[in-house]
Order: C-alpha cells, then structure tokens, then sequence
C-alpha cells in the first residue's frame, strides 16, 4: 500500500514538474526559430549587437540590488526589535504589520502616488526604490527567524559587551542565513517583476524597467520578443536554483515559529 502511494505521488510530481515547465521549455524553444529556420541571430541581438536591451536590463538590476539592500537593512532591524526587544505597543505593532502584509498592491498605489508627488520623486528611479524597501513581508520572516536565537546567546553576548552591530554581525545574523536568503530572493523577485509601479509612478519611457518594457517589443517579430523573455528570466532562475535549499528552510522556519 505504502508503494502504491509513492508512485501516486511520484507520478503527480511529475504531472505538476511538467506542467511548470512546459512554458518555459516551449519559450525557449521557439526563440531559436523562424519561419527560416533555426538562428541564433536574435540571441546575437538581445545579448550582444543591440545595446538597448541589455542596458535597460542592467539598469533593472540595478535598481533590484537597492531595494534589496535597503530592504534587509530595514528588516534586520526591524525583525531583531520584534523579535528580541520588549517596547510598548509591539505586539499591536506586529499585528498591524501582519495586515499591512497581506494588502493587495493595488491598495498602497494611490497613497504612494501622492506621498511620491511630495517628495517630488515622480518620474524618477526613487519612486520604485524607496517604497519597495518597506515591504512588510521580510520584517515578518526575519522576526520570526530571529526568534529561533536563544535568549541565553543574547544575554551572553551582551555581558562580553557586544554592541547590537557586533551582535547582529557576529552572532544573529549568522545564525540565521536561511531567513535572510529567503528575504534577499523574495524581495529581488518583488522588484524585478514590478509592473504597476512603474507605470503609475514613471512617465518617461526610457526609465521603465525591462519587466515592463518587455510588453514594448516590436509584436512583429515574435522570436524577438520570446529571446527578451529568456533574458528577463536568467536572474530569478539562477538565484531560486542555486539558493532553493535556503529559500525552503526560511520560509519553513517562518512558519514553524
């Protein structure tokens, strides 16, 4: 019977493996093709002949580097007073963050329309940063991440003096690399795939990220279009393939706590 089960199972993993993949597999395989025939000219375009792309790509990962630096800063501390720190009012905070978490996108657009227009950032590559580091999601994880530190480490550490930079440096932080992965992925994932943002906070064109100017590509020449989706895609592949392992144990220790 126990056999029986794993077969089922495995054969549905398969199912659902093939399904997630297919669309992959069937884009790359047509952006070889044209109705000459097989060419890997427009690989030669996207990646090498035409600057266009890749530079609108560079300047996307760019901006996505920020916003993850500036959403670990602001998680780490945020996620150690939750976690370690006693203050009145945490828990109500920590509550109204788990609310905060769950709100659609589309809600927070119009308040960081008219907070960006304050600020005078429209139509500028800080309209897409500044919001995006606040994100409540990675305080959530690494609160809970850092929970799973002993408070007996803690106190040690601070009886040998440890300042909470030492401390966050030498102790916690590397106690909990999967949490921070799991955040660095996340928020990089967030950023990179951003597409409302851009449109309501950015007019100028030339300013877009590739995650939006993608949808800009000539639809005359389809395999044109089908090669920029490969390149679109190279980044979160490779960062969810090579950290897969760290992703799972962060969101599972997030949930566990």
């Amino acid at each position: 019977m126990k056999t029986k089960t794993s077969i089922t199972g495995n054969i549905f993993a398969w199912i659902f493996a093939f399904i997630s993949i297919a669309p992959f597999v069937y884009v790359l395989t047509l952006s070889f093709l044209t109705p000459n025939g097989i060419t890997f000219g427009y690989y030669y375009d996207v990646f090498l002949g035409s600057p266009q792309y890749l530079l609108r790509f560079w300047k996307s990962l760019c901006i996505c580097l920020v916003i993850v630096a500036g959403q670990l800063v602001v998680s780490i501390l945020a996620g150690y007073g939750f976690a370690k720190c006693d203050f009145p009012g945490k828990n109500l905070l920590l509550f109204i963050l788990m609310i905060l978490m769950v709100l659609p996108l589309q809600v927070t657009l119009a308040p960081n329309y008219i907070m960006l227009d304050k600020l005078g950032l429209l139509d500028t590559y800080s309209a897409l940063i500044f919001p995006s580091i606040f994100i409540p999601l990675g305080t959530f994880i690494l609160t809970q991440s850092f929970k799973s530190v002993s408070e007996d480490i803690i106190d040690a550490a601070k009886l040998d003096g440890c300042g909470l930079f030492r401390m966050l440096t030498r102790i916690v932080l590397p106690m909990n690399t999967s949490g921070l992965v799991c955040v660095t992925l996340l928020s990089f994932l967030d950023g990179w795939n951003m597409v409302e943002q851009p449109i309501a906070y950015i007019k100028d064109f030339q300013r877009y990220p590739i995650s939006v100017a993608l949808a800009y590509v000539p639809p005359a020449d389809p395999t044109l279009q089908l090669v920029c989706c490969i390149l679109v895609v190279l980044p979160p592949l490779f960062l969810f393939t090579y950290f897969n392992r760290e992703l799972v144990e962060g969101i599972v220790l997030a949930e566990v706590k």
